[in-house]
Formats: C-alpha cells, sequence, structure tokens
C-alpha cells in the first residue's frame, strides 16, 4: 500500500463524504426546502454564501479527518488486537507524520472557522471548531477509556454536524429578519402588517430549527447505539490495555442492553414523528421511516438480544451505520415532496 492510499485509508474518506453530503443537504434539502415551500410565488434567499458555507462544510470535513487521524494514532496496540489488518499508522504512514497532519489539519480548520465567525460577526462561532478538535483530542486519549463518555462525546460530535449546517444559516437569517420582512411585504402586496408577516417569518425559521435539531437528535442516538456496538466488538483489546469501557466494567449483556435502551428511544421518537405524518397523510414518509429506519433499528435491537460473536456486532455495526445514511437520504425525499406539495 502506497502513502497516499494509506492516508486516505486513515482519514475514511467514505466517512467524510457523508458528512459533507449531510451539511449539503440539511442547507439544500431542510432549510432551502422549507423556504421555497412558502405559497404564492414568494422567495426567500439563503443568506450564507456558496463559498462560506463550503468553507464550513470543509472545516467540519477537516476536523473529522484529523479525529480519525489522532484516535489511531493512540490506538496502535489496540488495533493490533482488535483490527490487524486496518493498522496504517506506524506501519504505512510514520507516527511524527500523523501527528503533524494531524496538528495542520485541525489548524487549518479552526483557521477556517475563525474566517467564517468573522463574516457572520459573531467571533463565539469559532468556539465550535476549537472545543470539537479539543473533544477529539480528548476523546482520543482520555474519554474513551470512560464508560460511556467517550461514546458521549462521539454522539454530539455527530448531532452536531447537521446542527452547524443549520445554525450558521439561521443566525444570518435572524439578523436580517426586518430587511426580509419588508421584502416580503412587497412580494405580498397586500394589507398585512408588518408584526404579521415578521411573525410568520420566524415560525418558518422556527420550522427550519425544529428539523434541523431533529436530524440532530437523529445522529446523537444512533451514533449511540453503533458506538455501543462497536465497544462490544472491541472488548478484547479494550480489555487488555485496561481501558474502562462500558463493556469492559459492566459485561457485554449490561453495554447490548444499554445500546438496546438508547435504540427503542430512536424507534420511539420517530414513532411520534410518524403520528404526526399520519395526521397530516403524509403516507410517503411514513412508510419511508418504517422501512428504512423503523424496521431496521429493531432487527438491530433484536439482535442485539441475541447475538454474542465479535463478527455479529461488526455486521451490526454496519446496519446501524445504513441506518444512519438512510436518515440523511429522507432529506432528498423530504425536499421533493416540499417544493411539490
Amino acid at each position: 500500500m502506497n502513502t497516499f492510499t494509506a492516508f486516505i485509508k486513515l482519514i475514511r474518506l467514505p466517512n467524510l463524504l457523508i458528512v459533507a453530503l449531510t451539511q449539503y443537504v440539511m442547507r439544500y434539502a431542510i432549510i432551502n426546502g422549507i423556504l421555497m415551500s412558502i405559497p404564492n410565488g414568494i422567495e426567500i434567499e439563503l443568506l450564507m454564501s456558496d463559498l462560506d458555507f463550503f468553507l464550513l462544510s470543509l472545516s467540519t470535513v477537516m476536523i473529522a479527518a484529523a479525529g480519525y487521524i489522532i484516535n489511531d494514532y493512540f490506538d496502535v496496540k489496540v488495533d493490533r488486537v482488535n483490527r490487524p489488518g486496518t493498522i496504517i499508522v506506524g506501519k504505512y504512514i510514520k507516527r511524527r507524520i500523523a501527528m503533524g497532519a494531524h496538528i495542520v489539519i485541525s489548524s487549518i480548520a479552526v483557521l477556517i472557522g475563525g474566517y467564517l465567525a468573522y463574516q457572520l460577526g459573531n467571533y463565539k462561532l469559532v468556539s465550535i471548531q476549537v472545543l470539537s478538535v479539543g473533544a477529539l483530542w480528548y476523546y482520543s486519549t482520555v474519554f474513551k477509556k470512560q464508560v460511556l463518555v467517550g461514546n458521549v462525546i462521539v454522539a454530539l460530535l455527530a448531532a452536531m454536524v447537521p446542527f452547524v449546517a443549520g445554525l450558521y444559516e439561521l443566525i444570518l437569517q435572524h439578523a436580517s429578519v426586518d430587511s426580509t420582512v419588508n421584502s416580503l411585504l412587497f412580494q405580498i402586496g397586500s394589507n398585512a402588517s408588518f408584526e404579521e408577516v415578521r411573525f410568520d417569518f420566524l415560525q418558518v425559521l422556527s420550522n427550519c430549527m425544529v428539523w434541523i435539531l431533529g436530524f440532530a437528535l437523529f445522529a446523537f442516538l444512533s451514533t449511540m447505539v453503533r458506538e455501543i456496538i462497536k465497544d462490544i466488538e472491541d472488548y478484547e483489546g479494550d480489555k487488555k490495555y485496561y481501558s474502562n469501557t462500558l463493556v469492559v466494567v459492566y459485561g457485554k449483556r449490561v453495554a447490548a442492553i444499554v445500546a438496546q435502551v438508547f435504540g427503542v428511544i430512536m424507534i420511539a421518537l420517530i414513532g411520534y414523528l410518524q403520528y404526526q405524518q399520519l395526521m397530516n397523510k403524509d403516507m410517503g414518509s411514513f412508510m419511508y421511516f418504517l422501512f428504512t429506519v423503523q424496521l431496521p433499528m429493531a432487527y438491530v435491537v433484536y439482535k442485539l438480544q441475541t447475538d454474542t460473536q465479535k463478527e455479529d456486532f461488526s455486521k451490526l455495526s454496519k446496519y446501524t451505520k445504513l441506518i444512519m445514511l438512510s436518515g440523511i437520504v429522507y432529506s432528498l425525499y423530504f425536499y421533493y415532496t416540499t417544493i411539490n406539495a
């Protein structure tokens, strides 16, 4: 394996593409879809430029890539037990090169975050990139060896992927509410008052945020299930090198039950969403969630009760990843049905 191919494997390029896809569908399918669905030909444009959004997505992808690098850097010994065929650092890429790549990539991501914070006039926003880089470092060195702490950190960072994509745009939209309302009044050309139109527009932005938070919660819960399954899969290596993960401290049965609990919570919440869809006669969305999320997650929950082998948990991890991808793809269906309603 040459160095370039090894580096692509190290940063998990397919996973990075999913991160970018997630953020782009949040922007163009969810937020833009809702803004385009306003009746009477009223137009509300996205305010964050395409270039700035590309930079936001690039910084997110770079932070994720740097996280994979630093995680593998500190996990060489454990991976020799858990995944001996996947070791990159120390075998194809020198350890000092890996550490240097992590520092450079993380630094560029934070600099991009600083530029975007300047563009939005809110310097506090750069803390998102700084805290994400710090969280991934401490996850690799400390948190992943503690009961559930590492799992929660990774799940929160997964939830930040869709959330950040919506946050930046909605900050700009809220900052320009009055000028947008004036434009809407001109487009409407009726006797509607400024306050009424402003209230309606804020409701639209609130609806955008609800959907973004919904995707973030989905990412959090599905990631929790997958991370615990991966910990069960990695039990032997974690136990040998004294990682106090949930499965090492309390055993595989307890870890499986905790993963099942998160899976059931996710099924219940999506069930509530499906109830709302039935009330709105949205059978397409109802059936989509039933066959791509509900039933597959129910299968994972069931298999966690019966499976015992490492290979079984490896398959369940892949199934859960497919469920996560299905949740992202729903945004495309949402866009299609929203603009054609």
